[in-house]
């Protein structure tokens, strides 16, 4: 079963927005920095399975595969791997790990579909749509197969509120909008016992 992430003022969940006061994204060197990403709140029944409310971080102009992440305190996550985020690279030589961008606020909801369209959608909770082969990951810590939270698309038309970056010529529709590796999703898993998260991307 499949839901669509749609706009929804009063939605549960946000995609972007500013940093909760709260929440301490973890100390790292990656290029491109760390990026907030919004929330999956549990209280909605859909994710009552979740033992808390995710923060969603990632460095997404990284050309890193997987990041696996720690919310033992889901509002100070720790970095399991790569253990060594000083040597990340980038495609987008305009990055650094100063680089700092946020994206408006949007309030979401789902709704289940048949259908989904992903070149039309925000994204889709329920089961992966994947744009290569299977790539669950497994849990570095208990070995389990992880479970699927959500994946976030390229084609939302997310707009950023602030960025720091300066593009080169032809590279500012990579710094305006949010996306992934250009054109393509990022899938986000978690492990609900040992609170591990892992983040991965795929593109065309």
């Amino acid at each position: 079963m499949q839901y669509e992430i749609i706009r929804d003022e009063n939605g549960k969940h946000q995609i972007g927005g500013d940093i909760p006061k709260d929440f301490k994204i973890p100390d790292n060197e990656f290029k491109g920095g760390i990026h907030y990403l919004g929330f999956i709140d549990n209280s909605d029944p859909l994710f009552s399975w979740l033992p808390f409310r995710v923060n969603l971080i990632h460095p997404i102009y990284t050309d890193e595969y997987y990041v696996f992440l720690d919310y033992t305190n889901p509002n100070s996550p720790t970095i399991l791997d790569p253990t060594d985020t000083a040597s990340s690279t980038s495609a987008f030589d305009e990055v650094d790990k100063n680089s700092k961008i946020i994206w408006e606020g949007l309030k979401v909801s789902l709704e289940q579909k048949e259908e989904i369209d992903e070149y039309e959608s925000i994204g889709i909770c329920g089961q992966p749509e994947w744009l290569q082969a299977d790539e669950t990951p497994t849990c570095p810590k208990s070995g389990k197969r992880m479970k699927f939270l959500c994946q976030l698309g390229s084609f939302s038309d997310i707009k950023s509120t602030f960025s720091n970056v300066e593009p080169t010529k032809g590279m500012a529709q990579y710094f305006e909008k949010l996306n992934f590796w250009c054109d393509g999703n990022l899938y986000i898993f978690i492990e609900p016992t040992t609170r591990t998260m892992c983040y991965t991307m795929q593109n065309t």
